[in-house]
């Protein structure tokens, strides 16, 4: 994995838990156009982070759909310089605690968890095999990591991709893995239309690392928020207290969670974060 952490800040270890946010990480964290009031909003965001997490007892982190090396990989390249908390990648299957004592610490008790799935390529390829003779080709996407398989598809004809991705999903699970399936984003270049198509281990989704990481921390569902932009985010937002779309979010998910933080991206965040803090002030 590329270092997260070389000529970077980590966010002050917090002692004493109180709240935590969990933020979807393309495009809800990180805006991918770099534009120069986007960059502000971020490093807005992580300064008043790095101020206020401590007295807040605020633990921050990052759920991404990708794997780690991709999320490594992006934050070398957009020049991210402060890494949060934690960070769920591959849907969930990986999740890691950052420190600057300890650097990367893998969360062994989700692993043990995650490799009782019994995930494995093998299963993928049967899995392939199957959605072919069902003349479901799916065509493998660069990014790849341990505990996920990631493929697009087009569909081939109007109101089919209801129909291919109940198909997906029944296909998945008699192969005994998971499967995430939802529309690509025009905001990462991806093309419009076609649907990407992540195999994970079972019983893996962002929901589950919110689940996991209240139960870890001792903290309600009242005390926590999450920030998402897409219809993967749903399960995310609706298993707070605190759920909004930053209001880039796309057409699909807003017609599926409303509350919505009132500014895009980081700003959002930021917001949201700076109206707590201002009624725990009061």
């Amino acid at each position: 994995m590329p270092p997260l952490g070389d000529r970077r800040t980590y966010l002050p270890r917090v002692a004493a838990p109180r709240w935590v946010v969990f933020a979807d990480f393309d495009e809800t964290y990180l805006a991918h156009d770099g534009s120069p009031e986007r960059r502000r909003d971020r490093r807005s965001l992580e300064q008043l982070l790095l101020e206020e997490a401590t007295a807040l007892g605020l633990v921050f982190g990052w759920v991404a759909d990708g794997p780690i090396d991709v999320v490594a990989a992006t934050v070398g390249t957009h020049g991210l310089r402060v890494v949060p908390h934690f960070i769920a990648s591959s849907w969930g299957a990986e999740l890691d605690f950052f420190s600057r004592e300890e650097g990367r610490r893998p969360v062994a008790e989700w692993d043990a968890r995650v490799a009782q799935s019994g995930f494995s390529r093998a299963r993928v390829a049967s899995a392939l095999d199957d959605l072919l003779r069902r003349g479901i080709p799916l065509v493998r996407r660069e990014q790849a990591g341990r505990r996920i398989d990631s493929y697009t598809f087009q569909p081939s004809g109007r109101g089919r991709s209801p129909e291919i991705t109940s198909i997906l999903h029944k296909v998945a699970e008699r192969h005994g893995i998971g499967v995430h399936v939802y529309p690509c984003h025009p905001a990462l270049g991806e093309p419009e239309g076609t649907y990407d198509v992540d195999f994970v281990p079972r019983g893996v989704g962002k929901r589950q690392v919110v689940d996991f990481v209240l139960d870890r921390l001792g903290i309600p569902r009242a005390r926590a928020f999450s920030f998402g932009d897409d219809v993967g985010d749903v399960d995310m937002l609706s298993a707070v207290e605190h759920g909004y779309l930053v209001d880039n979010a796309t057409d699909d998910a807003r017609r599926r969670f409303s509350r919505t933080a009132g500014a895009s991206y980081a700003r959002g965040i930021l917001d949201v974060i700076e109206r707590r803090i201002e009624r725990a002030r009061l």
